[in-house]
């Protein structure tokens, strides 16, 4: 499991991804608590989740492109300083009490730019550090240093709003910026990934994506699931704030344990598919883990007993890992090299519908309640997946054959 990690370069590339997952995860804690404080509003903590991730939507195709045409690490050094300098302005205008909800949510689309830029550059550059015999135990580690990045930065990020304040938790997150940074930029001194030239328009570039992705029924599966999963089921973290203080009872320092607790089951899920991985088949994981994941979120939110919410946001996270681990495990392996960048920007179009979620979970949560609007989410989210789940498993060559 761990044999990637004897490549230098991939230790670098882990690294940078442990530090801006830990500082991104700090920023959803905080900004879904800030929102919620300034606003007194769940609908407005989903306003602020969709303006977040918005850019995912909107760019996450025009993004792969980039990482197909452009040096991906010079695109991922980029990203780092956009993070630094948005984080810094967030810590300025905090201290100088200047800052309200409209600017947070200004600088916020910062932040959802930087990210969507990232994240098919980062994969595709996984992709060629591992190669396909060693994808499955690559994405494990990757998935594993997100996950403690889960816990870390939302530990801190509670810990930091609630003795310090809202300044200190963006200082915090440019810090792990530059950490981040440092790490990208000895990683470019040791790879050489030019991009490829533009030989075809734009447009016809995603058309080309889409195609590619059409043609492959796994890729297509995996593509539906990871929609009704951003749509359905995840958006509920942006309405943790909203359990914590008004379901549970407690403050950010909780809040923050509730997302460690998933970010500690996540990673024990990891290390288990990272040191099995030869012997997983990857779409059976991948859907089993989608619907446990649904299944447990009803559970999650008919608890109003804090204790047990913990154990399920443990639970919740061994399911989430093997559904990201595999989601991209399955679209590399599937596609075609050639046009990595192109369908993983199609699968960050798709993580990107979150926003969407995020809203209508905001707004139905403002009427009904947090816990009954994500059971019903939970609910209807389950009986969408279980046809796709099961053509999934029919068409998927990594359900009928090993992934690595």
């Amino acid at each position: 499991m761990l044999e990637p990690l004897r490549d230098e370069r991939y230790r670098l590339l882990w690294i940078t991804g442990l530090c801006a997952n830990a500082a991104r995860w700090m920023d959803v804690v905080v900004l879904g608590w800030l929102a919620l404080v300034l606003t007194a509003s769940p609908l407005m903590v989903g306003v602020a989740a969709f303006c977040r991730a918005a850019p995912m939507m909107a760019l996450g195709p025009f993004a792969g492109l980039l990482a197909d045409r452009l040096p991906r690490v010079h695109v991922m050094s980029a990203v780092q300083l956009l993070n630094i300098a948005a984080a810094l302005t967030l810590a300025l205008l905090f201290a100088a009490g200047l800052a309200g909800f409209a600017t947070l949510v200004g600088v916020e689309v910062v932040l959802g730019i930087a990210w969507v830029l990232d994240f098919p550059s980062r994969r595709t550059v996984l992709f060629v550090l591992a190669g396909r015999d060693r994808l499955t135990a690559a994405v494990s580690l990757e998935t594993m240093s997100m996950q403690a990045a889960k816990m870390v930065g939302p530990l801190l990020g509670g810990l930091l709003l609630a003795r310090m304040g809202p300044a200190a938790c963006y200082l915090a997150f440019a810090a792990m910026s530059v950490c981040a940074y440092v790490a990208t930029r000895r990683l470019g001194r040791r790879i050489a990934l030019p991009g490829t030239p533009a030989v075809e328009p734009i447009l016809e570039s995603l058309r080309s994506g889409l195609r590619e992705a059409r043609s492959h029924p796994a890729v297509l599966g995996v593509l539906m699931v990871t929609v009704v999963m951003n749509t359905l089921v995840f958006p509920y973290q942006q309405m943790l704030p909203v359990f914590a203080r008004d379901v549970l009872r407690v403050g950010p320092v909780p809040l923050g344990l509730l997302v460690a607790a998933q970010g500690l089951g996540a990673l024990v899920s990891s290390v288990v598919i990272g040191s099995r991985g030869a012997e997983l088949r990857g779409a059976r994981l991948f859907a089993a883990s989608s619907l446990a994941g649904a299944l447990l979120l009803l559970a999650f939110a008919a608890s109003p007993w804090y204790a047990v919410s913990l154990a399920l946001q443990f639970a919740i996270g061994i399911t989430d890992s093997g559904f990201s681990t595999m989601q991209s495990a399955i679209v590399l392996l599937t596609a075609p090299v050639r046009a990595h960048g192109r369908v993983m920007g199609i699968l960050s179009a798709c993580i990107g519908s979150q926003p969407l979620g995020s809203v209508w979970v905001g707004f139905v949560a403002s009427n009904l309640g947090a816990p009954l609007a994500t059971g019903l989410n939970a609910a209807l989210a389950v009986a969408l997946m279980v046809p796709v789940a099961l053509r999934l498993l029919q068409a998927s060559p990594a359900g009928g054959r090993r992934t690595a």
